[in-house]
């Protein structure tokens, strides 16, 4: 969600009103989302690297974000209302008590739900995220309870921030036109992920630019799934070949030459 801090320089209001409209954008995505009916929606709320920045801001940031989980999570609200539970994915131990114990009580309000997860990454890093997955299973390794024999992608995978839901990226949107992924789900994008990188700063995001992305994914995702129905059949009517001319001897037809009468 890149582009609040450019977005308050050029209507020139101080910095923490950009992030602010940053997170109203932020809301409407997700309206939008949970209404046309995507599962599972993650958000770069606060990257480790962050930390590098002014105090005053980090403050702005983390008041910010306990105040819309809050919002999100109260009664009759976007919640209750699309069936959304809450997921925390980063390194709590950069949490400060009071935010900790305000995220956590947003988790605990939303686990019932299970319609659409909100991941909300906070404070977090893609490398970060592997490394906690190796010290994880080294742990238990350590600890006796698997072996090293019995490590494998699956379980990789499961040792994540995201523990056992990680699921591959569909759709990656990095806002503001910078062509950079930040370190950001650099495990969960794979081969067929689309990544878009609208020249759009985040807070200037609006449901066009949600519902147009979605619109075009779920488009060329369907052409790809008509595509693979096709070669499918093909494997399936060469098999049928195969098996119906199987005890027809493979032997070469006589050959003949243009040069003899």
């Amino acid at each position: 969600m890149d582009g609040n801090r450019r977005f308050a320089k050029n209507h020139s209001l101080p910095l923490k009103e950009g992030h602010r409209y940053g997170a109203e954008a932020l809301m409407r995505v997700l309206e939008c989302c949970f209404r046309v009916g995507v599962k599972n929606v993650t958000t770069y709320a606060f990257s480790i690297e962050n930390f590098n920045r002014k105090a005053e801001e980090v403050d702005t940031i983390f008041s910010l974000l306990k105040y819309k989980l809050a919002l999100l999570s109260g009664e009759n609200q976007m919640c209750d209302l699309h069936e959304v539970r809450v997921k925390i994915i980063g390194n709590r131990s950069y949490l400060p008590d009071d935010v900790l114990q305000d995220i956590e009580l947003v988790e605990e309000k939303t686990k019932h739900h299970t319609k659409h997860t909100l991941y909300v990454a906070f404070p977090y890093t893609s490398r970060d995220d592997m490394w906690y997955a190796v010290d994880q299973l080294v742990d238990k390794v350590t600890e006796g309870e698997i072996s090293v024999d019995e490590i494998d992608e699956t379980l990789y995978e499961n040792n994540f921030y995201y523990e056992d839901t990680s699921e591959k990226v569909d759709i990656l949107v990095r806002t503001s036109g910078h062509t950079r992924l930040s370190d950001y789900m650099l495990w969960q994008c794979h081969q067929d992920s689309v990544i878009e990188y609208p020249n759009t700063l985040w807070p200037n995001y609006r449901f066009y630019n949600t519902w147009w992305t979605i619109f075009r994914w779920s488009y060329y995702k369907t052409l790809m799934i008509q595509d693979a129905e096709v070669m499918q059949l093909k494997k399936v009517s060469r098999a049928e070949v195969n098996r119906r001319y199987k005890d027809v001897p493979k032997i070469h037809p006589p050959f003949a030459s243009v040069n003899k009468a």
